[in-house]
């Protein structure tokens, strides 16, 4: 088992949850926790080697652009329509990654079947 995938897919995957709770809800904590949660996806990520992997990456800074300044939004400006749609656009791009590590997955286990 490859651990630093779990640790990645668990955060995204927390991420992902946190954020559409938050677009429940409301609540600016479960906001600050999903920044947190997809910032270290994020740093989890660093170093993948593949072009999945590096797909993955982008996917997950296009998350954290939309988060962070989400963040701002709700905080600074208190603009909760705008910081909702900044976390939509958030939860798109963490679904492009999770595809994305379905995809590395499948890749990765018909390498492994051919040898």
């Amino acid at each position: 088992m490859e651990w630093r995938m779990v640790w990645t897919t668990f955060f995204l995957l927390m991420a992902l949850t946190t954020i559409v709770s938050y677009l429940f809800h409301g609540n600016g904590y479960e906001l600050i926790i999903s920044v947190s949660m997809n910032l270290v996806a994020t740093t989890l990520k660093l170093g993948a080697r593949r072009t999945t992997g590096a797909m993955t990456m982008a996917a997950s800074l296009v998350a954290d652009i939309h988060l962070i300044p989400a963040m701002g939004v709700y905080y600074i400006m208190q603009d909760y329509a705008l910081a909702h749609a900044l976390a939509w656009g958030a939860v798109v791009a963490n679904l492009v990654s999770i595809i994305l590590l379905i995809i590395e997955a499948v890749l990765r286990q018909m390498e492994m079947e051919v040898l």
